[in-house]
Parts: C-alpha cells; sequence; structure tokens
C-alpha cells in the first residue's frame, strides 16, 4: 500500500513540477523514489554513488515511517527538495518549489483516490545552506486505507 502511494505521489509530483525550470540553466525538476539514482560504476572496485551534482533541481519522495490503526493507517512521507542557483534567486528557488507542492497537495487532498493528506503539513528551510546548493523539506502525513483481517473459515 505505501508503495503505491509512494507511486501516486510521485505521478502527481512530476505533473505538477513538468513546467517548472530552475538555476541558470533553466533546469527541469527531476522526481525520484527513496534516493537520487546511481550513476554506472566505472570499472574497477569503486562502487556507484549519486552524482547529485548533475541531478539538480530535484525532489525526493522517500517513506519515513507508519502505523496501523483500528480504522486506518498512516504514512509519514518526506520531499526533500534541491535547487542550485549561484544567484541570488537561489534561496527563492527552492522556496518556490516546496510553496508550488504544498499548495497543490493541500488544495487536492486525496492523491490516487484512496490516500488523504492530514494537517500539519511542515517543511523546513534548512539554516545552513550548501551555496550554491539550497535545500528544504516538507514532511507530510497520509492516512492510508484499512487492512481487512483475513480469517479461514473451519466449518
Amino acid at each position: 500500500m505505501i508503495a503505491l502511494l509512494l507511486k501516486e505521489l510521485k505521478k502527481f509530483t512530476e505533473q505538477l513540477t513538468e513546467t517548472l525550470t530552475f538555476g541558470e540553466t533553466r533546469e527541469r525538476v527531476s522526481v525520484h523514489l527513496g534516493c537520487l539514482p546511481v550513476k554506472k560504476a566505472p570499472k574497477g572496485p569503486v562502487p556507484p554513488v549519486p552524482d547529485p551534482e548533475s541531478e539538480f533541481p530535484y525532489i525526493i519522495i522517500q517513506a519515513l515511517d507508519g502505523e496501523d490503526l483500528d480504522r486506518n493507517g498512516t504514512a509519514q512521507i518526506k520531499f526533500l527538495l534541491g535547487t542550485k542557483s549561484k544567484d541570488d534567486d537561489g534561496y527563492l528557488d527552492v522556496i518556490h518549489l516546496i510553496e508550488t507542492i504544498r499548495l497543490d497537495l493541500l488544495r487536492t487532498g486525496i492523491i490516487g483516490g484512496r490516500f488523504e493528506i492530514q494537517r500539519p503539513l511542515q517543511w523546513t528551510l534548512f539554516e545552513e545552506q550548501p551555496y550554491p546548493e539550497w535545500i528544504g523539506e516538507i514532511r507530510t502525513t497520509w492516512t492510508t486505507p484499512a487492512i481487512i483481517r483475513e480469517v479461514d473459515d473451519f466449518e
């Protein structure tokens, strides 16, 4: 169920950001589940590593934790947002990306016909930024459908 929520959020976020561009080179936003993609390893014993330099701007959607209750479940999902810009707009780029996602998630309310966002939605723009990169985060909680217990009939 959580994998389906992540896929729905990825699709939603890709559609939402498909016309947005950021940075001096006006790059389109890439959306990923879990982490940045790993580049192919060079020949030799060096393991593959993400190349964040080539991935800006990006959104990474991650499941953090969840809970199953009697009537439904909840899932905590984090959006990690990164933009890159050496000009004065770099700070505003990541804020614009946070605002775009935040507003549409709250306006839409239900994703994939079954996952409902709960309030509060929380966002953070980290105080210390790795200039010229700008990083922010959105933390959300989603209601997930209840899991119905199945009992075998022993009669």
